[in-house]
């Protein structure tokens, strides 16, 4: 199986490989472990057989039920465990940052971004801490993913390489690589039912411009940092974060690294 960071799915979506990346102490991530990706519906054939070759057996879906709904994940392997959570779609929702009457510019889009990234390690503590659980218990290969692959999806990324050491510079890089790998405002009119990340709000974005859209569908390192900083603003800092709400003990995260990295 050959090492790549982005795998060569005709209809996945922002689909790749964890593996390769540097930690502070010398070591790098295994390749084929862990994966991180948008939505599972538009596989092709060709795609599944990739997908059989890496014998990925647990599915992580960090999306609402209405999204697994409108677009059902087609996974190849009949015997993967699949991880899912019921939760309030407005959690996610742009409009859930907004005023009723509340004109939309890209500078409302971007702040309304930064609020929603905020909430994210709060709102999705849950499933976050499953995700770890599961990979300190050695049940990788694992991938986790939402719609687009980028908002909840790049946070659980971020922290899950906090973790395992991999210094922030690297953390940022990995984050920004969806604007590389997937052109969303496309995905967004190609795939009437997606979500692309923005809850039930479709019909209402599709409506305005493209320079509206575009803070939406970046992946802009603000948003990163912002979790980040809030994080360290609620809880002192991410590792206490990591070990206090996701429930990473010390001896968790030596299993996980055990399992993930190189020794």
């Amino acid at each position: 199986m050959t090492a790549e960071r982005v795998l060569p799915l005709v209809g996945g979506r922002n689909f790749r490989d964890l593996g390769g990346y540097a930690t502070q102490d010398g070591r790098r991530l295994r390749w084929g472990r862990v994966y991180r990706s948008g939505v599972l519906t538009y596989l092709t054939e060709s795609d599944r057989e990739v997908i059989r070759q890496r014998d990925i057996r647990v599915v992580c879906d960090l999306r609402t039920k209405n999204e697994r709904q409108r677009e059902p994940t087609q996974w190849p392997i009949a015997a993967a465990t699949q991880l899912n959570w019921d939760y309030d779609p407005r959690h996610t929702s742009l409009r859930g940052y907004l005023t009723p009457t509340t004109e939309l510019s890209p500078d409302v889009v971007r702040g309304s971004m930064v609020s929603l990234y905020q909430n994210l390690p709060r709102l999705f503590r849950t499933p976050y801490a499953a995700l770890f659980a599961e990979l300190a218990t050695g049940t990788a290969p694992m991938v986790f993913h939402c719609s687009a692959g980028k908002d909840r999806t790049g946070v659980a990324a971020a922290l899950l390489l906090t973790s395992l050491g991999v210094p922030h510079d690297i953390i940022l890089a990995d984050y920004e690589l969806t604007n590389k790998v997937v052109d969303l405002e496309a995905e967004l009119f190609q795939h009437p039912t997606s979500s692309i990340g923005i809850g039930e709000e479709y019909s209402h974005l599709t409506r305005l411009d493209a320079a509206t859209r575009a803070p939406l569908l970046r992946a802009m390192p603000e948003y990163l940092q912002a979790a980040f900083e809030q994080i360290v603003s609620e809880h002192g800092s991410v590792q206490d974060y990591l070990r206090i709400q996701l429930g990473l003990t010390a001896e968790a995260q030596q299993r996980m690294q055990a399992q993930l990295l190189e020794s």
